[in-house]
Parts: structure tokens; sequence; C-alpha cells
């Protein structure tokens, strides 16, 4: 019997469910969303008996190798009538004559999902990737010691899919079956009067009340194989194939996420990805990446590159060892203080830092979990000081994954990364992590409740490198409160340089009503080079203090700001385009580029700058971040207006 699209009809014993999915992973794009889980998957893939890093190919058909819809038919046989039907939240489903374009993922010296194909329950006890997979939804196979653990990042493989589908070969390395699987997740929804389930699976047709199984034709996934351009034949690991893809995705985008996703595994020799499209090809390895970085824009060189060169030293100078801190107490909650760092260590490590030097440290820590042993465990920071850096926070790497949005306290003019690879307090992160592995939570239901001094810990390692900044700043026994007194700061005369109230923005209130009144700054105010004004339905950049230097280029963007949630990560081109009508770019002495919808470049020519910016919606507030970047040419700029910047500002105004 030929393989087909089956959905099950609605069952009276069960309660419908819509798949809930993607709402975890709608901070970032659907394709960096792909690149992050589908890698950090195989990564937890890793067959134990595989010398060298894990490799990964991702193939971009493009038009050049879309199969048309002839070709295709084979592999859509019985979906279309529910690909198409009403309400099944498909909102830009592909035409059936449609040449379709595809998306291919493959990794090798990986497992392949391996398990009982015929498992329809968890079983305790029982590791079966397979089930985990295609048969179970919230649940979760993997050990603490893998890197996910929710259970529900693979629903980014149908979530890229124009048909919310997608196909998986794979190659399991102890049997060296070769299973070919297809999975759909729609809404419920109806097929002649008949009420289906959201689920469809592409295989075989199963018996009466028995389970779908995989297809295990050689010569239907042959073709499968010729026709998708894959590369697994016999090789162990997992294939997915995601048909009806965006088109506008390049490989180039790829090759960037995955840079910026994954350099630390990437420079660690753990991960080698192949990036395919038309008329493109990266090879992204631990001796390529910098020539990978070099086909990046100007700006995205400019700011990945020195991150590259951090980790690259520090790998180097955790293999030769790093300054070791000391540990706080052993039963009490971590709390960071002077003592942490060795009096015989101090005087070297502050040198080296104030001196711009790169600064590595392993810090100790506790890990105590309720009904277990307690464990010593550490992290590593790797910091130097970087006057105009483009981070506002560390950059934190949990196993080789980035976190990309830990809200830590806010630092300056520094470059950090914080990377947590010990096991302990990688399974301690892992529990406390979202399943976007985007942030940590101490309110994750797999992290509340389970570890003693649980949040005081988590606080103490994501606060970590703005407390050692401070310790590090001046003499010892002296505190610097104006390590972050360019983030947040009041200004108040020319004898004084402002209130300090970064980290009591960051307190408690039961901390702030301890606090009797604000530590008052000496010292002389830092020069700015351009200001920031509030104008009707927009906002005006205009140069700053004469004494400060003229700053060359400047980068804005802008957003609507809103309640919850990164505004610049949630901007929509709906909202406006600063390239397009009603916004209105007037400037005097500089010239601007459009870079994207709410992303704009700023040369300045003379000192006395002037950009007004206005077109916005008077009823909603706008969020600003302001930069100065280092000069770089301006390419395809318009002229029509200009822009100027802050050192560095990130505010909120009313338009």
């Amino acid at each position: 019997m030929k393989p087909g699209w089956h959905f099950n009809q609605v069952s009276p014993r069960f309660k419908n469910r819509e798949a809930t999915q993607g709402e975890f992973f709608a901070s970032d794009t659907d394709l960096r969303a792909f690149v992050r889980e589908a890698i950090q998957n195989s990564l937890d893939a890793r067959r134990p008996s595989s010398s060298g890093p894990v490799a990964v190919r991702i193939f971009l058909s493009g038009e050049t190798h879309a199969l048309s819809a002839e070709t295709a038919k084979p592999y859509f046989k019985g979906g279309w009538a529910h690909f198409q039907a009403p309400n099944n939240g498909l909102r830009d489903v592909a035409a059936k004559d449609e040449p379709v374009r595809f998306l291919v993922f493959e990794d090798s010296g990986t497992t392949g999902l391996t398990g009982d194909v015929d498992q329809y329950h968890e079983v305790s006890g029982v590791r079966n990737p397979f089930y985990y997979f295609f048969r179970a939804e919230g649940q979760s196979g993997k050990s603490a010691t893998d890197r996910g653990r929710w259970g529900l990042g693979k629903f980014v493989f149908p979530r890229c899919s124009r048909l919310r589908s997608f196909f998986a070969v794979t190659v399991r390395h102890d049997d060296r079956r070769r299973l070919l699987v297809g999975q759909s997740i729609l809404r419920s929804h109806q097929v002649n009067d008949r009420s289906y389930t959201p689920d469809g699976w592409f295989g075989p047709k199963a018996a009466k009340k028995t389970l779908h199984r995989p297809l295990e034709d050689n010569a239907f996934i042959d073709q499968f194989e010729r026709d998708f351009c894959l590369e697994r034949k016999s090789e162990p690991g997992l294939s997915v194939v995601v048909p009806y893809c965006d088109p506008d995705w390049s490989a180039d985008q790829v090759a960037q996420y995955v840079t910026e996703d994954y350099f630390h595994p990437i420079l660690n020799h753990e991960l080698v990805v192949t990036v395919e499209g038309p008329g493109s090809e990266f090879v992204i390895s631990a001796d390529s990446i910098a020539d990978v970085v070099k086909a990046f824009s100007p700006l995205q060189q400019a700011q990945t590159r020195p991150l590259l060169e951090l980790a690259t030293w520090g790998l180097d100078k955790k293999a030769h060892g790093l300054y070791l801190l000391n540990m706080c107490d052993r039963m009490a909650a971590p709390k960071w203080s002077k003592k942490i760092i060795p009096e015989d260590l101090a005087d070297e490590i502050r040198e080296q830092y104030s001196s711009y030097k790169r600064v590595g440290v392993r810090v100790p820590v506790m890990v105590r979990q309720k009904d277990g042993e307690d464990q010593v465990s550490h992290f590593d920071v790797f910091l130097e000081k970087a006057d105009g850096s483009h981070l506002k926070r560390p950059l934190f790497i949990r196993e080789g994954i980035l976190i990309s949005d830990v809200r830590s306290k806010l630092t300056r003019d520094l470059r950090a990364i914080v990377c947590i690879d010990d096991a302990p307090l990688a399974r301690f992160f892992g529990d406390a992590e979202n399943p976007a592995h985007t942030d940590w939570s101490e309110s994750s239901s797999h992290f509340k409740g389970k570890y003693v001094n649980g949040v005081a810990t988590l606080r103490f390692v994501k606060n970590s490198v703005a407390e050692i900044c401070q310790t590090l700043a001046q003499d010892p026994g002296e505190e610097d409160p104006r390590v972050l007194l360019d983030v947040f700061s009041i200004g108040t005369d020319n004898h004084r340089q402002g209130y300090l109230v970064d980290y009591e923005m960051l307190k408690s209130a039961q901390e702030r009503a301890r606090t009797q009144s604000p530590r008052e700054l000496t010292g002389t105010a830092k020069p700015k080079p351009f200001r920031v004004r509030r104008r009707k339905g927009g906002f005006r950049i205009l140069f700053g203090d004469r004494k400060s230097e003229r700053p060359e280029l400047i980068d804005v963007k802008v957003a609507y700001d809103r309640r919850n949630g990164s505004p610049l990560r949630k901007y929509s081109a709906e909202d406006f385009h600063l390239g397009e009508t009603p916004i209105s770019i007037v400037c005097a002495a500089a010239e601007t580029e459009i870079v994207a919808g709410n992303h704009m470049l700023i040369r300045v020519l003379e000192p006395a700058f002037d950009i007004a910016v206005t077109g916005f919606d008077a009823n909603r507030d706008l969020y600003l971040d302001v930069k100065v970047r280092s000069s770089d040419p301006v390419v395809g700029k318009s002229t029509s207006g200009a822009s100027g910047r802050e050192a560095s500002s990130t505010s909120k105004r009313k338009g």
C-alpha cells in the first residue's frame, strides 16, 4: 500500500485540544528558532562511540532545487483536503500546484531516533527517542545531563512550514533501520463534514485501532532522498525536511544565526555546520568561522569578531588554568563580597582588568538539591574592558547553548562571556531554562522548590560580571559606584555627577525601604557626544557637550514600547518603516542609511548636527536604542535625513 497522509477523526471519548507549543518560541524568528533547537537536539544526540565533532548540514533549496508539483505528489497524497480545510490554523497555505521550496537539516555523528517504534505511552526508566520525537507532546526522555528538558522544541520543525508539516528520515546506530515519518500539526478541522484532530501522520495506513507506523520501504525512501537532496544514505543520524518554507530565507541568514548562537561549541571543536543554498555555501568550523564572519555586514562583523576572539582566548585560557576565586560559605546562600577574590590574586587581576587586558576567572559555587547530595561546582567568566561595546549585558553560555535573553545587571564598556559547563551547575540552570533556551526563570516548574538557596544561587551567577567589575574597579575596600553610571544616572550640576540609581532600581521594595538616601557621586561627568529630545510624534537627536568627541557613526533602533517583552524584538513592519511615509527624517550636518524598518545608521558630517524624526503614532510611547559606532562606510545611504545618538542610550519617550 502506498504511503500517504492520515488524520484521526475526533473521538467522543477525548476532549479537543489545540497545539500551543509555538508560543514558547515567539521571541525568535521561525528560522532562528529552528537553527537553535535543531542543533541543540543534535548535540544531545551525539553518538558515544563517535570521535570528532557533531556534523550538521543545513540546505535551502530555493527555486533552483524546488520540487515541481508533479514530482511532489507522492509526498502529499491524502493531505491536501486537510491542508486546505477551513479554520485549520494555516494562514498562508501553499497551493497544490505550487513548486515546493524546502529546508533540509541533517546531522551525523549522532545516534538517530532509537527505541521501540510501537511504544505509545511513556514507560518509566525507558529511553526511547523515537517515541518522544514522534508520539509525545510535552514529555521529554532527555536526562538531566542533556541540554533540552521540555519536549517542546521539535515544534519548531512544523512551525517553519506553510503546511505546518515536516518529514524525517532516521538511520538508527544500533539496529541500522532506516525509517521515514511525516507529521503535521494543524488545528482541529473538518473535511466533508467530518471532524479531525490536529495531528497528521505520513506513512502506511494503520489498521483500525492500531498505531501509525513509520515507512521502511527502501525504494520509496531512496527516491525521497534524491528528490529532497538528502545525503543521509546509511549514515546514522536524523534528516528533517521542511516543505514549503519561507521563500525569503537564505544561506547567509542561516550562517549568521549558526555563528551567533553556536560559536562556542564550534570554536571548541564540538560542532561543524555546513550551510548550502543557491549560490552560497559556508563550512563553519573552528578553523573557518573567522572567514565566515567576513561575509556579514560591517556592523555585524564589528560586533561578532571581538566575541569570537574573547571566546577563543577563553577556551585556551581554560585549558591552561584560570584564576580560582574563593567559595562562599558552603551552607549559606551565596552572596558577592570582596572576600571572594583571594588577596594574593587581587592586585594582579585588578591590574590586568584596569589595563584593558583580558581576565579569566573560575568561580566555585555550591549546588544544593533538596533530597539530594550537595555538590561543589563552578562557572567561568571571561571579560575585557571595551569602550563603546554594543553589549549591555554579558553573554551566558550553558553547555554550548547561548542563552540570549538573560536579564542580568547591566554593564557598560565591557565585553564578557559566562560559561556554565560543569555538570551540577549546568543541570541547575537547565532546570531554570525556558523551552526556547533563551532565559532562566526562578519560577520555572522544573526549578522552583527543587534546590536549597536556588534563587540566591541563580542570581549570584547572573549578576557575577557586574559584581566582579565593581570589585576590580578601584582599590580594595573602595567601591566604584560609577561602573554602571552611564546606564542609570540622574544628573545634578557641574560639581556633582549625579545620584546612583542602577542598583537601587534592581533592589526589592524591602531593600529600598532600608536605604535612607541614595549615595552621592563625585567626580567629573563624562561629556556626552549627543542628546535625545522628545518632540510631538517623534524624537530629535542633536549634538551633545562641546567637550565631547564628535561621533562619526550613530546607530539608532526604534520601536513602540510594550508592557511585556523586548520592544525591539517585537517590532512589527506594520507599525512603521523609517524609510516610508508617514515617517519623515529631516537633518542638518548628517546623512542616514535605513538598515531595516526600525533601524538606521547616521553619519555625522559636522559637529553641530541635528536630526528630527517624526510621523509616529502620537498616542504611543517610543522606545529608542541609540549608540555611537566606529566609523564604517555607509552603503546605499539615504541623504534625505540625518541621525545622531549618544554613546549609549536607551530611552522611552511619548510619541
